[in-house]
């Protein structure tokens, strides 16, 4: 049985210009500022399972295109070409690590016939995360227009990353999409401007990012 790994909340910040994908009716497009973005703030979330991942809970900083690199990395199967004879791999369980060759096996007893010796539990789901996008006050394009919305109503925006990459520019990238927030079947005009996602160019945008597992 694995040991608890902690997980860790992130807070990320920048200039933004956001867009809308022309091909794609939900998605849209957040490039970051290369000049102005701030490192990924990592703190650790409270554990409903582990006392001892409680004692000390960890918060750290790591430059966002590292973060980028390595919370949304591109897996792929590794080779099953080589094995061994004695691998009967088709009546192996489905429980499926990944490597330190950065790729991912079936189950352990598989990658170790393929070479692989350093390996942990990986999920097939990918890194989606729900994400908290919170504008200055100044540069809120919707809320100021809401008739029925409180004059000081936070400028918030939610959606979930469905895709993250640092461009050739050496910029991060977001693709976001709102379309499975789900809001209360009577929603008033503030919660449903939670998902809109604005258009334009943006300072000093806050992200505050659901839970990742440790990155190290």
């Amino acid at each position: 049985m694995t040991s608890p790994q902690p997980e860790f909340d992130q807070i990320l910040s920048g200039d933004v210009t956001i867009t809308k994908l022309s091909k794609y009716k939900s998605i849209y497009k957040i490039e970051f500022s290369k000049k102005n973005i701030s490192k990924v703030l990592l703190y650790q979330v409270w554990s409903s399972t582990s006392e001892d991942l409680n004692k000390n809970r960890i918060v750290k900083e790591i430059k966002a295109t590292t973060w980028v690199r390595r919370a949304f990395r591109k897996i792929e199967d590794g080779s099953l070409d080589n094995l061994s004879p004695a691998c009967d791999v088709v009546k192996l369980v489905y429980d499926p690590v990944i490597c330190s060759n950065g790729k991912k096996y079936p189950n352990l007893t598989t990658a170790g016939c393929a070479g692989q010796t350093n390996c942990k539990p990986f999920s097939d789901v990918p890194y989606q995360p729900t994400v908290v996008m919170e504008l200055d006050d100044g540069e809120c394009p919707y809320h100021h227009k809401c008739k029925t919305c409180k004059k000081d109503a936070d400028c918030k925006h939610v959606f979930v990353i469905i895709g993250a990459l640092v461009n050739k520019k050496d910029q991060v990238v977001f693709y976001v999409s709102s379309k499975n927030i789900a809001l209360p079947s009577n929603p008033n005009q503030e919660l449903k401007l939670l998902k809109e996602i604005p258009l334009g160019s943006f300072k000093n945008v806050r992200f505050d990012i659901d839970g990742a597992k440790s990155l190290d």
